[in-house]
């Protein structure tokens, strides 16, 4: 279960185990917050330096000490004077687990003399808390213990108020997380929608579903052709967010849009044996979208959003789509298949269209789990932005300092471009040659925008899935986009 926070005014609010920062490793900062007794044995640590707790940045220690009614933990963590609000949350990511590996259950957090700090450490203790056990059925007992983190703040009431705001954002994370997450079998385009449909149910988001019949005769043949081969049909959800207050007829909305492949065997193309494993994770990009936009409702954020993904399954059958199939867009553009494996951009292809058709956005952002090459190019903790607007770039360069999502760019241009051209249609959906992988698919996309609007896609390929921990998120699906969809919204 993820762990509970709650705020106190009461400096002297005592638990099992109390928490306290350092900055720059200044400990005589400490001398008046903590018993002479618990002060002297932290300063002999401090002594040592690494080998005990030098107070710098990342840097935790705890001990226990008897209080005269029962041992107290005492848990220290270094911090930076310059720590962002990233650095914090990491920070408060790091002492849950250091709690939960003293399988404490209640702890205050006290001392902080900036109480925004204090707010985002709880933040990252909470986030740093999710579990995914829904079809685990041992050992629940276990499994639904919880930590509580008490933060002491001056003012409890308005603490209260912001943390709800950052915790809504933390909720939508955790949503996001929990749909990747879900086994392909429970888990398809009918059955996403309907999880959806319940998660914004007491929103003001306006959902409109197109199944396989209605995207037939809009003439979605991108879309349509990807989930040919399963018998889970494909959808194409649009979501319409308003939270203006004075709304102007002529302000256009900001577009998000998610590639949602719910299961990825690579089609004909099959992808070898390893590769397929956690294939599941394919439409991470469509959980960052609809995670932004609860967010969005429910913290009632005065914008004008809408969003779209696309759902489809990409299996092998007898009717399924196969290399050298030319299939029409919904823009009427023709595409010649290469790879069946590419075939994200063709479930965006037709989302991208309709968006822009029915709203006519100011912009066009979208997110997919789209290509290995970019995770070659950037690993597994950043996401490549590829723009046509530097507006646009700069802004997901920099957002990674507010949000955490880190995201680094990458090119695209005409020579990319030239890549993608067909002898036979207008495109194919691979580029000619095996290299730069991530931006031929980028370029593919872009003949989809229209208007010279401003455009970028993210690709998300090697961070919507951890293979390891990280201070604020388990291994497995990490939620990454909700959290830059949403700064994007705010600030854009």
């Amino acid at each position: 279960m993820a762990a509970i926070i709650q705020f106190t005014s009461a400096p002297d609010h005592k638990n099992d185990g109390m928490i306290y920062s350092v900055t720059d490793g200044n400990i005589k900062a400490l001398k008046n917050q903590i018993p002479d007794a618990a002060y002297k044995r932290i300063e002999t640590l401090h002594k040592k330096g690494a080998d005990g707790f030098d107070g710098k940045q990342g840097n935790v220690c705890s001990f226990s000490m008897d209080n005269g009614s029962g041992l107290t933990w005492y848990v220290f963590f270094g911090l930076a004077k310059d720590s962002t609000a990233v650095d914090l949350e990491k920070a408060g990511g790091k002492l849950y687990a250091h709690c939960a590996g003293l399988k404490m259950t209640e702890v205050s957090l006290a001392g902080m003399s900036n109480e925004q700090d204090g707010l985002s450490i709880a933040n990252g203790f909470y986030l740093g808390s999710y579990e995914f056990n829904k079809y685990k059925t041992k050992n629940l007992d276990k499994l639904n213990k919880t930590i509580t983190l008490t933060v002491v703040v001056d003012d409890k009431a308005k603490a209260e108020k912001n943390f709800k705001r950052m915790k809504t954002l933390s909720d939508a994370v955790f949503m996001a997380r929990d749909f990747v997450s879900e086994p392909p079998n429970t888990l398809y385009p009918a059955s996403y929608v309907d999880m959806i449909k319940k998660t914004l149910k007491k929103t003001d988001v306006k959902i409109t579903v197109f199944d396989e019949k209605k995207l037939e005769r809009m003439g979605a043949g991108a879309l349509l052709a990807v989930g040919k081969g399963s018998e889970c049909k494909p959808r194409l959800v649009i979501f319409e967010y308003d939270g203006r207050v004075k709304k102007d007829k002529g302000e256009k909305p900001l577009a998000v849009v998610g590639k949602g492949v719910p299961y990825d065997t690579g089609g004909y193309s099959l992808k070898p044996r390893d590769a397929m494993s956690t294939m599941k994770m394919d439409m991470g990009g469509s959980a960052a979208v609809v995670g932004a936009i609860k967010a969005l409702a429910e913290n009632k954020v005065e914008k004008y959003v809408v969003g779209a993904i696309a759902l489809a399954e990409n299996m092998i059958a007898a009717n399924a789509y196969r290399v050298d199939d030319v299939v029409v867009s919904l823009s009427g553009q023709t595409i010649e298949v290469i790879n069946t494996d590419a075939e994200g951009r063709l479930c965006l292809a037709d989302a991208l269209t309709y968006i822009q058709n029915k709203y006519d956005p100011k912009a066009v952002v979208d997110a997919a789990t789209l290509t290995g090459a970019c995770m070659a190019a950037l690993g597994l903790d950043m996401a490549g932005v590829f723009s046509n607007a530097k507006s646009l770039e700069t802004f997901f360069w920099e957002s990674g300092k507010a949000t955490g999502d880190e995201f680094w760019p990458l090119p695209v241009n005409k020579d990319f471009d030239k890549q993608i051209d067909s002898p036979i249609a207008d495109m194919r959906n691979l580029g000619l040659t095996p290299f730069a992988g991530a931006s031929t698919a980028a370029v593919f996309l872009q003949r989809f925008i229209t208007n010279d609007r401003p455009w970028a896609h993210l690709d998300i390929a090697g961070t919507a899935w951890r293979k390891d921990d990280s201070a604020t998120c388990p291994k497995g699906a990490s939620g990454f986009g909700v959290r830059a969809f949403y700064h994007l919204v705010e600030n854009y």
